[in-house]
C-alpha cells in the first residue's frame, strides 16, 4: 500500500510543478512509513504481543464419545415441505444420567403410497437421506427441536399419501461433570 502511494506522490511531484513540494514531502513521509514497517518486521514480535495462531494445527475439540441409542426417545416426528427445504420437526428427550446429548443422526425414508404402485408393499420409495441434526440436551431432559435441509437430486412428487420412516443411526454425547 506505501509503495503505491509513493509511487502516486512521485509521479505528481513530477508531472505537475504546483504541488511538487507537498507531493516530495509526501513522497518522505510515505518512504519513512515504510521504513518503520520494514523495520518492525524485521524486528519480529515483542515479548508483550499474544501469540499467533498456529496454522493447520487443530483447535481443541470438546471430547464427546457415543451415546448410548437406547437412552434417546425421539417422539412427534413429522417432515413436511416439497424439498426446498423439507423441515423436520420432533422431540427429542435424554434419559441418560450423566451425558448431554451433543447431537443425532437420522436416516430418513420417505414413501409414496398409492394404488398402481408395482412394489408389492404398494409404495415407492421417493427418498433415503441421513441427516445429522445438533442438539444441546442436558441429562433427564426433553425438548422440541426442528431442522432444515433440502433433498438432494430432484425430489420427486408424491401420487398418493407419503409415509415417512425415521431410523435413529447415531448420537453424540459429553459427559457432564
Amino acid at each position: 500500500m506505501y509503495w503505491i502511494l509513493a509511487a502516486i506522490f512521485l509521479i505528481l511531484a513530477v508531472a505537475v510543478p504546483r504541488v511538487r513540494i507537498p507531493a516530495i514531502i509526501c513522497c518522505v513521509v510515505m518512504g519513512l512509513m515504510l521504513s518503520w514497517g520494514m523495520v518492525q518486521r524485521l524486528r519480529g514480535p515483542s515479548a508483550t504481543d499474544p501469540p499467533a495462531p498456529v496454522r493447520g494445527l487443530p483447535s481443541p475439540a470438546v471430547a464427546t464419545r457415543a451415546f448410548p441409542l437406547d437412552a434417546v426417545d425421539l417422539t412427534e416426528l413429522k417432515m413436511v415441505g416439497g424439498g426446498a427445504p423439507f423441515d423436520l420437526r420432533g422431540r427429542i428427550a435424554n434419559r441418560s444420567h450423566d451425558q448431554r446429548l451433543i447431537s443425532v443422526t437420522l436416516q430418513i425414508t420417505r414413501r409414496d403410497c398409492f394404488e398402481g404402485a408395482l412394489d408389492p408393499s404398494g409404495c415407492v420409495t421417493l427418498f433415503e437421506d441421513r441427516r445429522f441434526i445438533p442438539v444441546a440436551i442436558a441429562p433427564q431432559e426433553e425438548r422440541e427441536f426442528a431442522a432444515s435441509f433440502f433433498a438432494h437430486g430432484s425430489a420427486m412428487r408424491p401420487r398418493g399419501t407419503t409415509k415417512d420412516e425415521f431410523v435413529l443411526v447415531s448420537a453424540e454425547g459429553q459427559t457432564v461433570r
